[in-house]
């Protein structure tokens, strides 16, 4: 995706959670940190530039614990990611249009049979796309778990979603909206890769660490009848696995 940073990223006394993303506004949120940013930022950078896992260990409880605020407030962060997240689910699997939005309401997945799968997995994305702050978030995650999810699938047939195939692209799709997150809270600790190499190793390293650990903690929750889940059910998978994810990475040093 390319992760040079031109922006420095959000500063430390910028919301925990923006309005359009919070899930939970009738709660009060914590007070920021101080430079909450700081020490997840550096350690990062340490990580990019020399590549020691320890770093990105280091980097990744430095978010959990402060840049973040903690389990709580990041679920609340990502409380769009997780709504877009369950009107994903509902089109997959057929879980009903209850709560859903007009262009979700009118996504018939067999319309799009027969269509290469690349244009299928655009049609499903532009969709559920909100129009919010993390609409491009949304809709590159969303992209990147549906295309890993049917890899191999040339043409596109509703038969091809699987149980399995939903469950993966859940999955998928929530590792990957929380290393955009992550990507775009770094600002420029990116820059510290050398060369393009060493700036593609380290997303991948980090790309690949929160995905085990999200789906450790994900896919223990959904059961072998994954189509009898409800959007809501499943939204409320994703916020508890986000929770799980956070308090494993706050025991990281």
């Amino acid at each position: 995706m390319g992760t040079s940073q031109s922006s420095p990223g959000p500063g430390g006394s910028s919301p925990l959670v923006p309005p359009w993303a919070d899930d939970q506004p009738q709660q009060a949120l914590p007070e920021p940190l101080p430079a909450r940013f700081k020490p997840f930022r550096q350690s990062l950078g340490s990580f990019v530039s020399g590549g020691e896992r320890s770093d990105l260990q280091a980097a990744v409880g430095h978010y959990a614990r402060k840049a973040s605020g903690g389990g709580s407030s990041a679920a609340r962060r990502m409380g769009g990611i997780t709504k877009a997240g369950g009107s994903l689910f509902g089109v997959l699997s057929g879980a009903g249009v209850e709560g859903a939005s007009t262009d979700e309401s009118s996504l018939d997945l067999n319309q799009l049979s027969g269509l290469p799968c690349d244009q299928a997995i655009s049609a499903i994305t532009q969709a559920l796309t909100p129009t919010d702050g993390d609409g491009d978030k949304i809709r590159a995650a969303m992209n990147h778990a549906l295309v890993e999810a049917l890899d191999g699938v040339e043409t596109f047939d509703p038969s091809c979603i699987t149980d399995d195939v939903i469950v993966d692209t859940m999955i998928g799709y929530l590792a990957e909206s929380i290393f955009l997150q992550i990507v775009m809270d770094a600002g420029k600790a990116w820059n510290k890769a050398e060369t393009a190499t060493q700036a593609l190793r380290a997303e991948s390293d980090l790309r690949e660490l929160i995905k085990v650990v999200v789906d450790k903690h994900m896919g223990s929750k959904m059961n072998s009848n994954i189509r009898s889940f409800t959007r809501s059910q499943m939204v409320q998978v994703e916020r508890t696995a986000i929770m799980d994810v956070w308090k494993e990475w706050e025991s990281y040093q």
